[in-house]
């Protein structure tokens, strides 16, 4: 794995400068999984000031591992440190608004493959062949011979979400959970239970109004034998898609227009096999909202400040068209 060694060589050398962690918008499990779990590892080292920092929030089912995290976790932090570690973040705007002065070291792990305005990092190791960061973290905690079942704990979070519980993963992700799993006493079903979606009575009423009033604001397109679900609401954006995908849609797309222009889609892995891909049409998105988007095949966001309903028409156009041609 590139990178690897420096990112060793560096870390050995400068344990007496601060660290800040940073996540992209939204911050996912995957994201956040790989900040907490590298902390971690950091204070391991005996680095004594190292923050977390998320690009304007953290997502629903991220925030039950806020409990891992060995240091303050804090959204839109202004960058002091010395040094930046950027985790899943392909690009400038998903940072946004934090922005990152002259001068600071930047590293940068990541599993997506650059996009046009690319994070220029003093480090890099980047791996687009890994299914998620959380993935990549792991390798680098084997090389570095770092032990810790609370960073295995958030890691297996990551590699469980971005994967969607595990249907988009491939030979080198389940190595990787068969090796966590041997060396620490973890059960896979208390993992899923940390980042399900499922709403329940367990559910908080926030996450569960926002579902319903999702529902409520439901509109279904039909598109030859694919059903298509899009809706508004105010935040749970990603946590919505994934119960309309329970509730039997094919493709969910739910957008927020508070504090600017949110964006997640989902689809099921059965289109994701047919070739569509949602992180690419988030891509074409982002200059419609004024921001970035992107992500994986079957699970994609974007990010922006204005032109939700602009934005969600050409969505729906590229599945439609998408939809024509391979449906």
């Amino acid at each position: 794995m590139k990178g690897k060694i420096k990112l060793k060589r560096f870390l050995q050398r400068s344990l007496d400068r601060s660290y800040l962690l940073l996540c992209h918008h939204n911050a996912d499990p995957d994201s956040l999984g790989s900040a907490i779990a590298f902390a971690r590892y950091l204070k391991s080292l005996g680095v004594e000031r190292v923050r977390i920092g998320v690009a304007q929030s953290v997502s629903s089912y991220a925030k039950r591992l806020l409990v891992l995290s060995p240091v303050p976790v804090e959204k839109n932090p202004t960058v002091e440190e010395d040094v930046m570690v950027i985790f899943d973040t392909s690009s400038l705007e998903q940072l946004e608004p934090i922005e990152i002065p002259k001068g600071k070291t930047v590293i940068l792990i990541d599993h997506h493959v650059e996009k046009e305005r690319p994070i220029k990092a003093d480090i890099a190791v980047v791996d687009s062949s890994r299914t998620s960061t959380a993935e990549i973290v792991w390798e680098l905690f084997k090389y570095f011979d770092f032990v810790d079942e609370e960073s295995a704990r958030a890691i297996l979070a990551g590699i469980v979400t971005d994967t969607a519980n595990f249907r988009f993963a491939n030979a080198k992700t389940f190595k990787a959970v068969g090796e966590i799993l041997e060396r620490f006493p973890l059960q896979m079903g208390e993992i899923f239970s940390l980042v399900a979606p499922v709403v329940d009575e367990n559910t908080d009423n926030a996450k569960r109004m926002a579902v319903l009033k999702a529902c409520q604001r439901l509109e279904i397109r039909k598109f030859r034998k694919y059903i298509i679900a899009i809706s508004k609401v105010s935040a749970y954006e990603s946590y919505a898609c994934k119960v309309f995908l329970q509730l039997g849609a094919d493709i969910a797309i739910v957008g927020s227009e508070k504090k600017g222009v949110r964006i997640s889609a989902r689809a099921k892995e059965s289109l994701v096999k047919k070739g569509l891909h949602l992180g690419k049409i988030m891509e074409k998105v982002g200059p419609v909202i004024e921001g970035s988007g992107g992500g994986h095949a079957g699970a994609a966001g974007a990010n922006g400040k204005v032109n939700l309903d602009k934005a969600i028409k050409l969505i729906l156009k590229e599945i439609e068209n998408f939809l024509r041609e391979n449906g």
